[in-house]
């Protein structure tokens, strides 16, 4: 499977960059990693991240920095995960079981979240050809009374996707911590 890794660092920590590409090392087939900061990234933190990883300097939103990585990513497949967090040995196994079709949407069930709008951002795969062909999360600000703004964006963006034929999976185990 052609998978690499999105490690998104809205807060630019770099230990936290570190420790993920670290774990990506070891529990996986040291699959590359590229990191996605926010705007507020000078040119001394995108020189320290750049030394680890390929880095690039996204917008002000969550939504913005995934859609810069899944621009970015030169693989097949994409597993978002933030800056910190660690993937567990055998989760390349688990995604290859149920990635039958690049239409295919993984995302984790985690805290009896079992819907792709609420369920956590971090284990999310998706087959970077068919996010281009479904485009973009939405970026600006919106609200609704019980949703924050990222969870409408996803909303919105899992609609588009549906109209795409895509094929949402929620997958228990998939945790990364």
């Amino acid at each position: 499977m052609d998978l690499g890794f999105i490690i998104l660092s809205p807060d630019r920590n770099i230990a936290g960059v570190k420790n993920s590409i670290g774990s990506i090392g070891h529990n996986s087939y040291d699959r590359e990693s590229i990191a996605i900061v926010g705007d507020d990234a000078n040119a001394a933190d995108m020189k320290e991240f750049k030394e680890i990883c390929p880095t690039y300097k996204g917008k002000d939103t969550i939504t913005s920095l995934i859609n810069l990585g899944m621009k970015k990513m030169k693989h097949e497949w994409a597993l978002l995960m933030f800056g910190g967090s660690r993937i567990r040995p055998y989760l390349e196994k688990k995604i290859e079981m149920f990635a039958k079709s690049e239409k295919d949407i993984l995302f984790p069930v985690i805290e009896q979240k079992y819907d792709f709008v609420s369920s956590s951002l971090n284990g999310v795969v998706i087959n970077t050809k068919f996010f281009q062909e479904i485009g973009d999360f939405p970026e600006s600000p919106m609200i609704k009374e019980g949703m924050n703004d990222f969870e409408i964006a996803k909303l919105f963006w899992c609609i588009d996707a549906i109209e795409k034929k895509a094929v949402f999976k929620g997958i228990v185990g998939m945790r990364i911590t």
